[in-house]
C-alpha cells in the first residue's frame, strides 16, 4: 500500500514521523510489526528504482544476475585483492527454481552483493537506511528538483507477512553482512523484488508489489519536502555529526563536509 504526503516544512515532517513508529501503527499485539526503513532521493519525481533497473539490462532473474556478477568477480579480486566466496551458477539457478526458497535460502554471496552495490555496480538490491535523518542527508545533498522525496517502508505491520505465488514479493535481506565500513555508518539494509513464474525466480520492480495494496505489509509512504529547506536541514543534521564525511568517509566528502561549515562566512 502506497500514500503520498506533500509536507511544508521539516517540521512537518519531525512531526509526521512520530505518528508512524511500529508501535503506533501496529493494529495486532506490540511487537508484531518490522522496523521501518527510509530512502532519501533528491527529487520528488523518481520512481523506486534499482541500479540494475536504471542501467536497462536484459536480466531477467534472479540467476541471470549471478551470471553477470561472476563475470566482474575475478577482475573485482585482482584489482582490489580481496577475496569473495565462490559461488555456483548451477546451484544458484537450481535453488531459485523452488518458490520456499526466495523466502527461506540465504541470499547468495550476499557480501559481494552488498560490496558491489555500494561501489556503483549495478544491483538488483534497493539500499534503505534505518536512520529518516541519513534518508533525509542523501535526499537534500543536491536537490535535482524543487521537492524532494523520503520514503518510509514497512515490510508488515500489526500481523505477519503472508505471501502468493502469483504476486510480485519484496524480501528484506537484513543488515547482518560484512561490507564496507559505510553500510555500517549509514545503517544499511537492503530490499529485493521478485516474481516467482516459468518456474524460476525472476525479478520484479518494487513497484509492483506496493501497487498491490496490501494492509497489513508492503506498506510505503512518500514524503515530499520544499528543496529550498536544504540548508536549514543540512546543518540540523551536522549538529549530530550526519554530513558526508561521517556517511561516506573520503576526501571528497571531507572536503565537501569542512566547505559546507566554512561557506556561511563568507556569504
Amino acid at each position: 500500500m502506497e500514500r503520498q504526503l506533500d509536507l511544508d516544512s521539516w517540521d512537518d515532517f519531525e512531526r509526521e514521523l512520530r505518528t508512524i513508529s511500529p508501535q503506533v501503527q501496529a493494529t495486532g499485539q506490540i511487537g508484531t510489526s518490522s522496523q521501518l526503513l527510509f530512502r532519501g532521493q533528491a527529487t520528488w519525481g523518481w520512481r523506486l528504482e534499482t541500479t540494475l533497473e536504471r542501467a536497462g539490462t536484459k536480466i531477467k532473474t534472479i540467476a541471470d544476475y549471478f551470471q553477470f556478477l561472476a563475470g566482474a568477480k575475478p577482475q573485482l579480486e585482482t584489482f582490489t585483492g580481496q577475496r569473495w566466496p565462490e559461488f555456483s551458477l548451477a546451484e544458484i539457478r537450481k535453488a531459485y527454481e523452488t518458490y520456499d526458497n526466495f523466502f527461506l535460502a540465504q541470499f547468495p554471496s550476499y557480501e559481494l552483493c552488498v560490496y558491489s552495490r555500494h561501489h556503483g555496480f549495478p544491483s538488483p538490491l534497493l539500499d534503505w537506511s534505518r536512520s529518516p535523518y541519513i534518508a533525509a542527508f542523501f535526499a537534500f545533498q543536491a536537490p535535482v528538483a524543487e521537492r524532494i522525496a523520503i520514503w518510509a517502508y514497512q515490510e508488515y505491520v500489526g500481523v505477519g507477512k503472508v505471501s502468493s505465488s502469483n504476486e510480485p514479493q519484496i524480501k528484506n535481506l537484513g543488515p547482518y553482512v560484512t561490507s564496507h565500513p559505510r553500510h555500517f555508518l549509514q545503517q544499511g539494509q537492503y530490499t529485493l523484488a521478485a516474481r516467482f513464474e516459468d518456474s524460476q525466480w525472476h525479478l520484479a520492480g518494487h513497484h509492483s508489489v506496493f501497487e498491490l495494496g496490501r494492509e497489513h505489509q508492503d506498506r510505503l509512504i512518500k514524503f515530499t519536502l520544499p528543496a529550498s529547506e536544504r540548508d536549514k536541514v543540512l546543518r540540523i543534521l551536522d549538529l549530530y555529526n550526519i554530513n558526508s564525511y561521517s556517511l561516506l568517509q573520503t576526501d571528497d566528502a571531507l572536503l565537501e563536509t569542512i566547505a559546507f561549515r566554512l561557506l556561511p562566512r563568507y556569504r
